[in-house]
Formats: structure tokens, C-alpha cells, sequence
């Protein structure tokens, strides 16, 4: 933009060169003149050649320049004129008008002045329309003024109030790309106090005046864009004001702001700079995408806030002083050098600075923007802030030098650093933040250490060359990634980082050396002398190592070497692990075949499963060595030698195949160390071994020393390594202290052993596989040989596949006692005291039945016929002792002259349940009285006559006789409702009802029985639930005489609990139809005698269960009852009442086959069906009104021979006629 009148010259027409004469003449007229003014004035008035003719329609006139006259008349009544008018001076068409306002409307008018066009004026001392001036153009509220290309509006008079245009009000909007012109006045005048209007001045716009092109009354706001010319002063008021300059613009005078709180923004997409001598402006903006200079000092201009939108702001003046924000927005960039920029830069985009000088920025970088070094010179970035400068969006160093002596001076830590032909110089001994980002582009770099120590933890990524210079040491614990050659000019550089991505050359020569870590060291080394891996943190290496040299392993961390070549790493000194560990995935990583491995305090790591070369000598030095196997398996098969211990850890697993010899001992700390796998048993290791918690020793091999075991001692196949395979044994020659687990059964089978010299149990567990039937069934085995079994050990036995089966001999043998062997009474127990399979309870017991089995231990389900003990047939001369259960076993019988079986407590508990259910099903039936009451309330007739309800409930005692004798103790109630459907009476007074009922009932108690050797033992709980619906059919005689038929449906729900917690449910069905019969005969005295018969037939469907020990099958037949019963009852009246009590002695018998629940499909439990009982009623019906009656009868049952069974019930009901 330029601050003077440029070539291009506005629009004149023959009027405005005439009235430019006149202009140029007034200084030189004398002002008592007045007549000469007078004149000059008139011919100003003149108008042009043009005519005008304008007419008007609807609120919308139109100018053309059509004859006979010019218009010079007012356009509009200006207040008053309708609002939304318009007005449009077409092209070519001329306005002019004396002194007074061409045109003139009120709000939200529109005015064109086509191209060619002009609206003139020449005011004198008139007010306008609206009173304050003459001006050429006046309008109100929320208008548009366009001025076309071409087009003209002038204010020509001397009123110095009369202006071209003169907004009267708010929101108006005036586009300019002609010429508006105030000849003795102000262009544009803005007479509002408040509010806001805006100026448009497009690139072919010219805004002239004398002094200030505008003005205002108050302070209201003017947004104003200037894309063309302003030629005069552009002076604002005391509103908030903006001004839009464009690339290419002008302003031939001063710029001021003025009041209140504006804004100036830069935009356009050329290169321009910025006059000087700009003030009043509290806010900068650069905007689009071209660049402006600003040579001023900013404070000297107002600006407290500046900010760089898009494109590029150069500051050249002095801002050092300047303390407003500064802000750069992502696409914007701020250029200066450390003395034109501010001392606070919000960066968001790019700073560059373009120093050809030595200088020194002490000034404070902050936001997520970059920073650039440009120029020969050195900047000294020396942030006097606290935290340093904190912009996140890194650092490039294109030319010269960049010094600084803290990492913070370098922006925030997630900012990186950018090498492309500059240097880095190190001021002090300080560390680069890790989460820079360091990379050389093309250009190159160099870091300059000065005699200062620094390390970068970061990679270095990039193409260029990079270059260490300064006598200081540069440690890289970084990665060098991409083709960067690396020198080292001068001091030290100690690469620690992760070179794995280096394609670049670096070599070692002697004397040197490279101390280096996996993270840096580059991925093709010939080393020649020695690499010394100084891992401290954990590190990758996946370059090349060859030549003749030694790598050595030192540092706390870990070291992967996994070399990305064909072939591996080929360096053939060797490998010594001194301190950490030495990760691989290959044998090749460890070098040539012939390099051995030296244990001497590190550790080897696998970092998959691989088998190192059987020509790889391996040693274990007095310092020791440790083998990682992570969670791969790995298996040497060369003899491991040396005076130190090993020690295993991680989850997976180390087999050793070799018979070796080395002496410090063994400690299993993690994962699995196996000896011998099932094709290597003679495999063998020497001295003592320890495994810790989590651990696991085992395999097929032997272990030639003592064991101490907090872990976990797996045999063969035991082994998740080994699953699959075949059953096996492991030996230890020596003494086992098991304080955990020894894992004998593998699998789903039993078979395998294992074999120790001694035995000490240390609170720990022994699990194995058995199959849970009879004698000598296939069982795993700890075998004891020739020494002793002391201390406490637990005996957790898995079932496998074993359905249970009655011992009638030693038992099944699950500890061996060999070669004079001998166990303590205490030595083992059993896990629970006792384990459960098909129908059976197992107890374990130290000896057999059997000679020379004394020391050794069994699992039993039966207790021993008392007898003497038979004669050794081993030849010993011994005799067998009598077996003793182990501690924890619960109290079993004492023997008697037979065996006795120990039933767990479920077989009674379930052998039970067919019998509760038939009994709930014989309540739920039971009898005409109970349910209707009495024949004589039965007397409605049509449909739905009558309904009725009963509750009953009671207590039940019930025993059967058979392989466990199951009995029940509990209680039995239920509800029913039943509806009379239909009932009709004959001519002869027979009487038919038909109906439905729903019932409930639950049947819950204890049952008891033959559990675990004792008779009418608690066995468990046992909860029957039943819902029903049934139908009957009634038939009354006309004597009393009744016949009653009903057939119900019941859905079993079945739950139990046993005394050991062992649940189950189940399901059933049940089906019970009764027919029942009575006749009455009247005896005297209101009594009658009514000798009754019943029979009810049962049928019930119980569904399989599975309590997670064994699956128990029911096998249930039909039953039948047959009631005989005698029914003494009387009537009488008291109190408007009729009462029928009445007495009854039935006899019942029940017929049915013997129930069966079958464990495992192999051990039926029977139990015996049938019984007589007794039983006498005692109850009373009362009649208490037309519609209803009520009645209740107390029972008690008891047997006369057969099953136990005792009932006791009470039932009261109720009926009600419609």
C-alpha cells in the first residue's frame, strides 16, 4: 500500500474539471469577495450535458438519460419516504441538483449509480431532508449505496457540512468502485451515535476529500475495506472500528483509528508494506496469503493484540519494547530477527527468524507453531522465562548457528528439531528432552558439544550427513535412522539408542571403542576389537555384526540382538553376559557357530522358541548365569559346564536333553526347567535344586541331588509342555521337601510315577489322576524307595473317568512304599477327607488288607469285614496291619463280620425324592369331603354354578426300606381353586357337576438314610414344588350316594442340597387319576353311617440330574392306592346355621414296584415301594348361608406294616353358589 496519490486519477466530468478551477482559485479570492464567491458557486451549479429523466413507481424510481431535461430535483422526501425504496441512476445519467440532496430516502433503501453515472450536488447552507446538511446521498437504517465503475457521487457546494453520501443510522452498507467525492467536505459522514456501518472500496474505488475523507457524529462502529484509493486523510471516531487493507491499496494521508477499540487487518495475496505513522489501532491482523511489512514499531501504532492469520507478516521495526500478545496462527508466518520481534510470541504456525548478524533473543516462544534459523549469522535463543520458550511445533535449522544452553530454549519437549544445512551449539552440559524429534534432512547438520557434555535419548531420523564436532561427548541413546552417514569430528560420541534403522556406514577402528547401546548402535558394525553393549534400559539391535571380535553384554537392561541379515550376526570371539540380559531370537544372533556363550553374572533371554547349536560350548562361570526363556521353549542338547549356578526364569520352558555337570546348583524361579523330554530319559543334572512359587521342575529325566519344591514338580506328561504325550516318570536321586504341588497326573488318564529316594511333606499337596472304581483301578503314584515319607502332604485326586465301584480289596494304590520304605501314620491325607464318585464315598488309608502292604497308601469305599489278618504271600513272614484312615477322614463305622459301603450322603437324598413326590401328588388328589365338603352343598344347576377354594398343609414322616433306606421329615402344603363348569338334576333327582381346578403344593424337609457307613444319617435338604390342573365329574344320587372322578396333571420343579453342599435340580411330571364312591344310610338321631371306597392310580416321569459328580438316572413304575373308608357324620341347626361334623376311619394300601436311581449308568440304588396305613378324619361342614359354606377336617395317617409313614394334615375349605 502507498501513502501517496498514485497515476491512476478518479473520474471528471466537464462539471467537476470546472469546479477543480474553481478549487484551485479560492486561495487567491480576497473573502470580502462575497459577490466573487457568489459567482464561482453559480458556475460550480452548472449542470453537465447529460440529461436525466427519472421517474418513479411503486417506491422504485428510475434514472435514464433520455431528454428533454437534466433532473435537478430531489429524489425522495428523505424521513418520510417509504421504507425499502430504491433508486437506480442508470448508466450514463446525470443528477444534479442546487442546494439540496439528490436524493434523499429513509430505511432499508437500495441506490445504484450505474457505471457513467453521477449524482451531484452544491450545497451552500441548506440542511437537507434530514437537517444536518445538504448532503448528495442521505439515507437512514439498513441501506445500500452501490457506486459502479465509472460512476460518480460528489458533494460540489461549499457547505462544509454537506457531504456526498451521509448515513443517518445503523447497518447501511456502501460498495464503492467509482468515485465518491467531497469537494469542500468530508466523502462520507456518518451521523449515528451508535451501532455500526460498513465501507466497501473495491480495487477501481476512489474515496476523495480534502482533509478526512470521513467523519462521524458519535461513536458508532465503521468497518471499512480499502481496495482502491483513498485520497485524503482516513480518520476514524470514537466507535470500534475496523479498516481492511488489501495488497495494492493506497491511502494518500494520515491513519487514525481513534476511539474505542479497532481493528486493522492486513490482507490480500501480493507483497506490500505498510506506510508508517499509523496510530489508534489496538488490534493487527494479517490476513490471506500474502505478505505484508510492517516497519513501525507496533506500540507506536496502539496495537496491544496482533495476530498472523494466513501468509506472511515481516517485522523490521523495533519491537523489543513492544508488549502486547502476538500471536501466529497455523497458516501464518512472522519473519524478523532477534531485534524486530516482539519479546512474546504466541506461535501457532512459523517464526522465522532471518539473522544475518550475531544476535541474542531473549524474548519468550510459546503456542504449537515452529521456528525457523535463516542466515549466515548465530542466534542465541536465551529465553529469560522460568519454563524457557514452549512452542510444540519444533525448531529448523537451515543456515548459521543456533546456540543454546538449555533444552527449554528450544520450545516445548514434544517439539523437534530439524537439521537442513545448520548447526546446533550446545552453551552448558545439559540433556535434549526425549520427546524431541531430531531429523536430518538433505542439507546435513552438525551438533557442536563446545567442551559440553550432552545426551539425547531420542532418535535421529533423516537422509543427511551428521556431524559431531567439539571436544565434549555427545551420548545418543536414540536411534540413527535412515542413511545418515556418521562422523565423529571431535570428543566422544556414545551411541546408547536403537540403531536398527540405520542404512547409513558407520565403522570402529582400533584403538577405539564404540560404547554403545542396542538403540543406537547402526545396523551395519565391523568390529574388530570390542562392542560393548552398555544397556542400561531395554534395547533392540537389529543390525550387523561381523568380524573378528567380542561382544560383550553389560549394563542392567536388556539387549535384543536380532539381526536383520541372512545368515545373522558372523563375529566368531564369542559372546561373554556379564550384567543384564542378552536377549536373541536365533542361534545366529549369538554370532558363528563355534562362538561359545560365558556365563559370568548376565543373563541369556529367548525371545523365541529356537534350540542353540550343540557346537556352542556353553560354560557358567563363579558369577553365575541366568536363562530367560520369556514364554518360549528351548532345548540344549550340549553338556553345560562350570563351578557356577544357574538360575531359570520366565514363563516358558528350558529342557535340558545333555548329561550335565555343572556344580553350583539350580534355582527355578519362573516358568518350567524339564529334564529330558519323553525321547531323552537318561537326560540328568547334578546338585541341588530349588523351585520357587510359580515354578515348575519336572520332565521324563533325573535330578541327582535334593529338591526343595515351593512350586510346582510336574511328571512327564504332567507337564503342559509334554501334554499329549505318554505316561512317564520322573526321579530325583535325593530328598524331596514339597511345601506346594507335585503335579503326578497329566491329562485325562493315570499312569505316571514319580520316584524319590525320601519324602517330606511341608503342608503341600500331591494331585493325581485315579480312575474312581474298584481294586487296582489305574491310578498315578508317588513311589518312596528305600527311604522314608515324613511330614504332611494333602492328596487332591482328579476322577478320570471312573463311575464308582464297591472295593472289596487293598483299594486303589496311590503312594507305593518300595526297597524297605516307610511311611508315617500322619504323612498324607486326603483333600475333603473324602472324594466322591458314581454312588460312592472314597477314603484314603495307610496299608491294605492285603501282607506287605503296610507302608503304602489306598483309596477305599468300603470299611474291612473284621477278620484276622490273612498270611504273608509275599514269603516275608509278615502279616498285614490293619489299615488306618488318614488324618481328616470323617468318623467311619467300625467294622463289623461284612464289609460295609460307604454310600455318599446324595444317594439317599435322591433316592428319596420319587416317594416325596408321589406322597405331595396323594394330597394334591386326595378325597371328595376335603375337597367339596359334603354331597348335600352340591345343588345348583346351569353353568358356572359354583366355586370353591381350599388350603391344606401338614407334616410328613416317610421311610423306605432298601440299599439306603432314604426317610423324609418335612412339611407338605398346597392350595386349590376349582370352578364348577355345568351342573344339571334329572326328573328322578340325580345330580351330574363337572369342573376344573388349579393346585399348588410344595413338599420341603430333611432326608435321612444310609450315608457313608451310618443308618438314618443327615443326608440333605430336598424341595419339591408342584403345579397342577385337573378336572373332575361329580354324580349324586338322589338318596346322597356320590361317585367322584377327577384326573390331574402335575409339572415338577426338584431341588436339593446335600450335607456336603452338593445341589442339583431337576424336573418332573406326574399324572394321578381318582375314582371314589359313598353311600349314605340314615342310622337315627340325624346320624348317618356312609361306608365309602376309593382307588387312585399314579404315574410320574423324573428327569435325569447331574450334581457334577455323576449323572443319577430315575426309573419310577405306576402306583396304586386303594382307600376303604366308613364315615360317620350327623346334622344340626344352631343359630341359622347347619352343621354336618362328622368322624372317618379309612384304610389305605398302597401297590407299587421298586424305585431305582442309577449312578453313573453302573450302580442302581433301590428302594422299596409300599405300605398299609391307617388313618382317622375328624371335621365339620357348616352351611352358613344360601350362597355359602365352609368346612375343615384334621387328619392323622400312620402305616399298619410296610414303609414307615406318618401324616398329619389339616384342610379347610370353603364353596359358594351364584
Amino acid at each position: 500500500m502507498t501513502s501517496k496519490l498514485t497515476s491512476r486519477q478518479p473520474y471528471a466530468s466537464p462539471l467537476e474539471r470546472i469546479q477543480k478551477r474553481v478549487r484551485n482559485k479560492r486561495a487567491s479570492i480576497p473573502r470580502r469577495s462575497a459577490t466573487c464567491l457568489a459567482a464561482l458557486a453559480y458556475i460550480a451549479a452548472i449542470p453537465s450535458l447529460s440529461f436525466a429523466n427519472c421517474t418513479t413507481s411503486n417506491n422504485s424510481t428510475t434514472c435514464d438519460t433520455s431528454a428533454p431535461s437534466p433532473w435537478s430535483s430531489t429524489i425522495g422526501t428523505g424521513p418520510t419516504t417509504a421504507s425499502g425504496s430504491t433508486v437506480t441512476v442508470g448508466a450514463n445519467a446525470q443528477i444534479v441538483v442546487g442546494d439540496a440532496t439528490a436524493i434523499a430516502l429513509a430505511d432499508n433503501a437500495i441506490i445504484v449509480v450505474q457505471s457513467g453515472a453521477q449524482v451531484k450536488n452544491s450545497a451552500l447552507t441548506g440542511n437537507g431532508t434530514y437537517g444536518t446538511g445538504a448532503d448528495t446521498i442521505a439515507f437512514r437504517n439498513n441501506s445500500t449505496l452501490t457506486v459502479e465503475q465509472g460512476a460518480a457521487v460528489i458533494s460540489g457546494g461549499t457547505e462544509g457540512n454537506a457531504e456526498a453520501v451521509n448515513p443517518e443510522g445503523t447497518g447501511n452498507t456502501i460498495i464503492n468502485n467509482g468515485t465518491i467525492q467531497g469537494v469542500h467536505s468530508a466523502a462520507i459522514w456518518f451521523q449515528n451515535t451508535s451501532g455500526s456501518n460498513t465501507v466497501i472500496n473495491n480495487a477501481t474505488g476512489v474515496i476523495e476529500a480534502p482533509g478526512n475523507v470521513m467523519g462521524a457524529s458519535g461513536n458508532g462502529a465503521v468497518d471499512f475495506t480499502n481496495r482502491g484509493q483513498v485520497i485524503g486523510n482516513l480518520v476514524f471516531a470514537g466507535g470500534n472500528d475496523t479498516l481492511r487493507l488489501y495488497t495494492g491499496s493506497s491511502v494518500s494521508g494520515t491513519i487514525n483509528g481513534g476511539g474505542g477499540n479497532n481493528l486493522l487487518t492486513l490482507n490480500g495475496t501480493g507483497t506490500d508494506t505498510l506506510p508508517t505513522g499509523i496510530t489508534n489501532f489496538q488490534t493487527l491482523q494479517k490476513q490471506d496469503t500474502g505478505t505484508w511489512t510492517v516497519a513501525s514499531s507496533m506500540g507506536a501504532m496502539g496495537v496491544t493484540s496482533a495476530e498472523v492469520q494466513q501468509g506472511t507478516l515481516a517485522l523490521t521495526g523495533n519491537n523489543t519494547q513492544y508488549t502486547g500478545a502476538m500471536l501466529v496462527d497455523q497458516a501464518g508466518i512472522l519473519q524478523g530477527s532477534s531485534q524486530s520481534l516482539p519479546g512474546a510470541i504466541t506461535d501457532n504456525g512459523l517464526v522465522q527468524f532471518a539473522q544475518a548478524a550475531n544476535g541474542t533473543y531473549a524474548g519468550l516462544i510459546s503456542g504449537t507453531g515452529s521456528a525457523e534459523k535463516d542466515g549466515a549469522g548465530t542466534l542465541t535463543l536465551a529465553p529469560t522465562a522460568a519454563g524457557g520458550n514452549t512452542y510444540t511445533g519444533g525448531t529448523v535449522l537451515k543456515q548459521g548457528v543456533l546456540s543454546v544452553s538449555a533444552d527449554n530454549a528450544l520450545g516445548g519437549t514434544a517439539g523437534g528439531v530439524t537439521f537442513d544445512g545448520g548447526t546446533l551449539q550446545l552453551g552448558s552440559s545439559f540433556d535434549l528432552a526425549s520427546t524431541r524429534a531430531l531429523s536430518v534432512a538433505a542439507g546435513g547438520g552438525t551438533i557442536d558439544t563446545q567442551g559440553f557434555q550432552s545426551t539425547i535419548a531420542q532418535n535421529v531420523t533423516g537422509t543427511g550427513s551428521f556431524f559431531k564436532t567439539g571436544s565434549g561427548t555427545l551420548t545418543i541413546d536414540g536411534s540413527l535412522v535412515g542413511p545418515i552417514a556418521a562422523e565423529v569430528q571431535e570428543g566422544t560420541l556414545v551411541l546408547n539408542g536403537s540403531g536398527a534403522q540405520h542404512t547409513g556406514s558407520v565403522t570402529v577402528d582400533l584403538p577405539g571403542t564404540l560404547q554403545a547401546s542396542a538403540q543406537s548402535l547402526p545396523s551395519t558394525v565391523t568390529n574388530n576389537g570390542l562392542v560393548q553393549f552398555e544397556q542400561n534400559v531395554d534395547g533392540t539391535y537389529a543390525g550387523l555384526i561381523s568380524g573378528t571380535g567380542v561382544v560383550e553384554k553389560d549394563g542392567l537392561g536388556t539387549l535384543t540382538l536380532a539381526p536383520g541379515a541372512v545368515g545373522g550376526n558372523t563375529y566368531t570371539g564369542g559372546t561373554v553376559l556379564k550384567q543384564g540380559a542378552l536377549s536373541v531370537s536365533a542361534d545366529s544372533a549369538l554370532g558363528g557357530a563355534t562362538g561359545g556363550v560365558a556365563f559370568d553374572g548376565g543373563t541369556l533371554q529367548f525371545g523365541s522358541s529356537f534350540d542353540p547349536a550343540s557346537t556352542r560350548a556353553i560354560s557358567i562361570a563363579a558369577g553365575g548365569g541366568t536363562i530367560d526363556t520369556q514364554a518360549f521353549q528351548s532345548t540344549l542338547t550340549q553338556n553345560i559346564t562350570g563351578t557356577g549356578a544357574l538360575t531359570k526364569v520366565g514363563a516358558g520352558t528350558l529342557v535340558l536333553d545333555g548329561a550335565n555337570t555343572w556344580s553350583g546348583g539350580t534355582t527355578v524361579s519362573a516358568g518350567t526347567l524339564a529334564v529330558g523330554d519323553a525321547s531323552t530319559s537318561a537326560a540328568s543334572m547334578t546338585g541341588a535344586t530349588s523351585v520357587a512359587a510359580g515354578a515348575t521342575l519336572g520332565g521324563y529325566g533325573t535330578v541327582n541331588g535334593d529338591v526343595t519344591n515351593n512350586g510346582t514338580v510336574a511328571v512327564a506328561n504332567a507337564l503342559a509342555q509334554f501334554a499329549g504325550g505318554a505316561q512317564g516318570n520322573f526321579t530325583i536321586n535325593g530328598k524331596l521337601t514339597n511345601a506346594n504341588l507335585v503335579q503326578i497326573g497329566g491329562g485325562k488318564s493315570a499312569g505316571n510315577s514319580l520316584v524319590v529316594n525320601s519324602y517330606v511333606g511341608n503342608n503341600g499337596a500331591i494331585a493325581l489322576n485315579t480312575v474312581l472304581a474298584g481294586d487296582n483301578a489305574s491310578s498315578d503314584k508317588l513311589v518312596v524307595n528305600g527311604g522314608t515319607a515324613t511330614g504332611a502332604t494333602t492328596l487332591k485326586v482328579t476322577n478320570v473317568g471312573g463311575q464308582g465301584a464297591a472295593i472289596t480289596s487293598n483299594g486303589i494304590q496311590v503312594v507305593a512304599a518300595t526297597n524297605g520304605a516307610t511311611t508315617d501314620a500322619g504323612a498324607f491325607s486326603l483333600a475333603g477327607g473324602t472324594t466322591k464318585a458314581g454312588a460312592y464315598e472314597y477314603y484314603l488309608v495307610k496299608g491294605g488288607v492285603m501282607a506287605g502292604t503296610s507302608q503304602s497308601w489306598y483309596l477305599r469305599n468300603t470299611v474291612p469285614a473284621a477278620q484276622s489278618a490273612p498270611a504273608d504271600t509275599s514269603g516275608s513272614g509278615t502279616t498285614a496291619v490293619t489299615s488306618t484312615p488318614a488324618p481328616g477322614t470323617p468318623a467311619l463305622p467300625a467294622a463289623s463280620a461284612d464289609p460295609i459301603t460307604l454310600y455318599r450322603p446324595e444317594a439317599a437324598l435322591y433316592a428319596e425324592l420319587p416317594a416325596v413326590a408321589r406322597q405331595l401328588g396323594m394330597m394334591q388328589i386326595d378325597n371328595f369331603h376335603l375337597r367339596q365338603g359334603e354331597q348335600s352343598l352340591l345343588s345348583e344347576n346351569g353353568s358356572l354354578p359354583a366355586a370353591w377354594a381350599r388350603v391344606w398343609g401338614g407334616h410328613s414322616t416317610l421311610s423306605q426300606s432298601g440299599d439306603v433306606a432314604p426317610g423324609f421329615s418335612g412339611s407338605m402344603t398346597g392350595a386349590q381353586v376349582g370352578q364348577d363348569l355345568y351342573a344339571s338334576t334329572t326328573a328322578s333327582g340325580h345330580r351330574d357337576h363337572y369342573g376344573l381346578f388349579l393346585g399348588f403344593g410344595r413338599a420341603t424337609g430333611d432326608v435321612s438314610g444310609f450315608a457313608v457307613g451310618v443308618p438314618d444319617a443327615a443326608a440333605g435338604h430336598l424341595g419339591i414344588s408342584a403345579y397342577s390342573i385337573g378336572g373332575y365329574w361329580t354324580h349324586i344320587g338322589p338318596s346322597g350316594w356320590y361317585t367322584d372322578a377327577v384326573v390331574s396333571g402335575s409339572s415338577l420343579v426338584i431341588d436339593s442340597s446335600s450335607r456336603d453342599g452338593v445341589s442339583a435340580t431337576t424336573h418332573g411330571n406326574a399324572v394321578t387319576g381318582s375314582l371314589e364312591g359313598g353311600l349314605p344310610f340314615a342310622i337315627g338321631h340325624s346320624l348317618t353311617l356312609e361306608p365309602q371306597a376309593q382307588l387312585i392310580w399314579q404315574h410320574q416321569t423324573i428327569k435325569d440330574l447331574n450334581d457334577g459328580i455323576s449323572n443319577v438316572t430315575f426309573s419310577n413304575g405306576n402306583t396304586m392306592v386303594g382307600r376303604l373308608g366308613v364315615r360317620l357324620a350327623g346334622v344340626y341347626e344352631a343359630a341359622r346355621v347347619t352343621w354336618q361334623p362328622y368322624l372317618r376311619l379309612n384304610l389305605l394300601r398302597s401297590f407299587g414296584s421298586t424305585d431305582k436311581a442309577t449312578f453313573g449308568g453302573v450302580t442302581p440304588i433301590s428302594t422299596s415301594v409300599g405300605q398299609t396305613t391307617g388313618q382317622i378324619d375328624a371335621g365339620m361342614v357348616a352351611k352358613l348361608t344360601k350362597h355359602g359354606s365352609a368346612f375343615a377336617t384334621v387328619s392323622l395317617g400312620t402305616n399298619l406294616g410296610g414303609e414307615h409313614q406318618r401324616v398329619v394334615t389339616g384342610n379347610v375349605g370353603a364353596r359358594w353358589t351364584w
